[in-house]
């Protein structure tokens, strides 16, 4: 259980790492807008709901049920050679690379959902390190109740940056934006360097998995 928790946490820590989204929600927030960063959020959710099915179908070994042979090992190394390079594109991109702003809040609800799962789903990094966490959650033997604890540690983590402000808000409305601002100031700053020495470590691991399965 605990080797499987040291592989889920460092990539859904890493999957947190989106300032652009966490941007919005502040954003949002600061208009005291807060059905629309619900729907942000559940738009998020609906991304997260679709990477979970598909990391259970790859991890759990359902494409091996269904005669498809050798998917585990050349999606192992497939996965690594991405890890790699998004590794590489973390490391050479300019700092402040990724930059995202609201031009308002305009719209209504569904406007907004729409928006949180474009958001999500083009958030290359994040969907990528978080099906590689989900698909090691069940590709593992542990026992469901805590294969689901960690796919929702490895879902929570993904959807941080519109939940965590929401859940802030909910708290402290008048002081959540100020007391995340650092934090997003931060993740533009050094998160590509944690999420590229997270990709490099996990993409090495992959290669040799998939070379050796």
């Amino acid at each position: 259980m605990l080797e499987l928790l040291a592989k889920v946490l460092p990539l859904a820590i890493a999957s947190a790492m989106s300032p652009v989204i966490l941007g919005v929600a502040l954003a949002l927030l600061s208009g005291k807008k807060v059905g629309k960063v619900c729907a942000f959020l559940l738009g998020g959710a609906v991304v997260a709901l679709g990477l979970a099915f598909l990391g259970f179908a790859a991890g759990s070994g359902m494409f091996s049920e269904m005669g498809i042979t050798g998917l585990p090992a050349s999606l192992d190394m497939g996965l690594g050679v991405v890890f790699i390079i998004f590794a590489a594109r973390g490391l050479l991109e300019k700092e402040g690379g990724r930059k995202g702003r609201v031009e308002g809040a305009k719209g209504g609800a569904f406007k907004w959902f729409a928006i949180g799962f474009l958001a999500n789903f083009t958030n290359a990094d994040a969907v990528v390190l978080n099906f590689t966490a989900v698909k090691e959650v069940f590709a593992e033997g542990a026992g469901f109740a805590f294969q689901l604890l960690m796919l929702g540690v490895a879902d929570f983590f993904f959807l941080s940056p519109a939940l965590v402000p929401l859940l802030a808000y909910a708290v402290a409305p008048e002081k959540a934006a100020k007391l995340l601002e650092p934090v997003g100031a931060w993740m533009r700053k050094c998160g590509r360097y944690v999420v590229a020495a997270i990709f490099a470590i996990f993409g090495a691991y992959l290669l040799m998995k998939g070379v050796s399965g």
